[in-house]
């Protein structure tokens, strides 16, 4: 194995790490805030849900396979806004910084990303759709549960059904990026799965156990909704191969659910810092990737 293979997985395994551990409370938070489930299981559950959806659907992230230093730099740009933005308690996004530094390199390498315009487009569009979608399925059915106390039973069901679903969909996108840039080797698998398992034991417990405990407000109802259409979001990402942020549906389905509470159950301030780091890692991820594939 050469140097630069061996930094690349390294990379890979450091991404994992971090990625599965801080999106663990995106993926189960909802449902442990809920009481739909208890943070042990959820965590179990989660990955399951990461390892199954990367062997069996992280190939479909094919389109992401890139040649030459592009995928290392681009990872390591993306650790770099990551850890600055940590620094400075900015939320920045991983898989948004990790992609917008593949369109620099690649940019600077003379080609674009084959989806790069379908992706924006995606990232526009969706999260605005799941806004409504949520809102939409929250008021019917809160509308409908006020019939009887029985559907709560059935919520909290599904509300641990989607935990599963949107963690599936997780590792076959978010996890099935960076198994791309490893060229979607057995090697790379395998560190993409201890690490990840790694993450969220010693890092995303700790994060979704204070969230379950500080969600007093939402409901089984609200849980099952903001995974749901954050599932299809991802779902639909993964099948036509374009990286999905599962922090910005989620968010986005929270807000969807929070207009039918006339936002009282979500920090809007926290929603906006969220939609300024994702868009912050976006610009500089592109441009700081792209001026130093200039320089090496």
């Amino acid at each position: 194995m050469t140097n630069s293979l061996l930094i690349d997985y390294a990379l890979a395994f450091l991404l994992s790490f971090l990625v599965s551990g801080n999106n663990l409370s995106a993926n189960a938070g909802a449902a442990v805030g809920s009481r739909s489930i208890d943070y042990k299981y959820a965590i179990i559950l989660s990955l399951l849900g990461y390892v199954l959806g990367l062997w069996l659907q992280g190939t479909y992230m094919r389109a992401n396979v890139v040649s030459g230093d592009a995928a290392m730099v681009a990872m390591t740009v993306a650790i770099i806004i990551f850890l600055v933005g940590e620094g400075m308690r900015v939320p920045m996004s991983l898989t948004g910084s990790l992609y917008a530094s593949l369109i620099g390199a690649s940019l600077a390498m003379g080609h674009l990303l084959s989806n790069a315009v379908f992706v924006l487009g995606y990232w526009l569009s969706l999260p605005i759709i799941v806004m409504f979608l949520s809102y939409i399925l929250y008021k019917s059915l809160s509308a409908f549960s006020r019939l009887s106390f029985k559907y709560i039973g059935v919520y909290r069901a599904l509300s641990i059904l989607t935990v599963f679903l949107l963690s599936f969909s997780f590792g076959a996108n978010n996890l099935g990026l960076l198994w791309a840039l490893l060229g979607f080797s057995y090697r790379g698998l395998l560190v993409i799965v201890i690490s990840s398992i790694l993450g969220v034991l010693l890092i995303g417990w700790r994060t979704l156990y204070r969230l379950g405990t500080g969600l007093f407000t939402i409901g089984p109802l609200t849980s099952f909704t903001v995974q749901l259409f954050s599932f299809m979001a991802m779902e639909i990402g993964t099948l036509y191969s374009v990286p999905m942020p599962i922090t910005v549906t989620t968010s986005f389905g929270l807000v969807g659910v929070g207009a039918a509470h006339r936002f009282r159950i979500i920090n809007l301030r926290y929603f906006n810092e969220l939609l300024l780091g994702f868009a912050t890692s976006i610009i500089i991820g592109l441009v700081f990737s792209y001026l130093l594939i200039k320089v090496i």
